[in-house]
């Protein structure tokens, strides 16, 4: 009897665990890496339905396209591409229940079906708040990067670093370069730092390939601006 009653015990601690058929509702927003990317034809399909994004820019993020996740984690369908049974390709978009406010990044990705790769980060004024600079590093290269008297490694892979400066708004120093070559300075300007403004970063490879140079591209946000 006793062994039954620990089964029984272990069937609902798992049943606590790992709901099944949870179904929750988010509103979620994406943002291209480029404007090639921005011009395909790209859908997002959830529990419900599936709803071509319309409003795709590298410049900013989208609207926000409410979503109902299921069993299954939200699809983002590349239109104009078919699988074997005549169906558009598609790449899964994992997002965490603890993400309050998804943002997905759309990167491209060769050796999938797509073409595509979705990151779902937590965009939510509480993980990312004002005044911060976040960072995604896309060279495929470890970097340094140095913002005022702040020094931190920009892994390779879908890892964010965050950055807070202190202090009121001026102008900054902002230096990237190879994390194994301190002295190779990859990148260097001032920029205007203000504690109102969040800006979400891409590290992108260099233009010209006779360098080992790396552009950043800035999508800022305004607390001051209203939507």
């Amino acid at each position: 009897m006793s062994n039954f009653i620990t089964s029984l015990l272990c069937v609902a601690i798992l049943a606590i665990l790992c709901p099944c058929g949870v179904v929750r509702a988010a509103s979620v927003r994406f943002v291209p890496l480029n404007e090639e990317i921005a011009a395909l034809k790209i859908a997002v399909k959830d529990a419900k339905k599936t709803t071509t994004l319309k409003d795709l820019t590298p410049l900013k993020r989208s609207t926000a396209y409410p979503c109902t996740i299921g069993e299954t984690p939200l699809q983002l369908v590349a239109l104009d591409r078919k699988a074997p049974d005549g169906k558009p390709e598609s790449v899964g978009i994992a997002i965490p229940p603890d993400i309050k406010s998804p943002l997905v990044l759309i990167l491209r990705d060769p050796q999938h079906p797509s073409g595509l790769r979705a990151i779902a980060i937590d965009d939510s004024k509480a993980a990312f708040p004002w005044g911060s600079i976040r960072f995604f590093n896309t060279t495929g290269n470890p970097l340094t990067i140095r913002f005022g008297t702040d020094l931190k490694p920009l892994p390779e892979g879908d890892k964010l670093v965050d950055i807070k400066p202190d202090g009121p708004a001026r102008r900054i120093g902002v230096q990237v370069s190879l994390e194994n070559e301190p002295d190779e300075i990859l990148y260097s300007a001032v920029w205007e730092h203000d504690p109102q403004v969040r800006k979400l970063i891409f590290v992108l490879p260099g233009t010209n390939p006779q360098t080992k140079a790396v552009d950043l591209k800035v999508i800022p946000e305004d607390q001051r601006i209203k939507k």
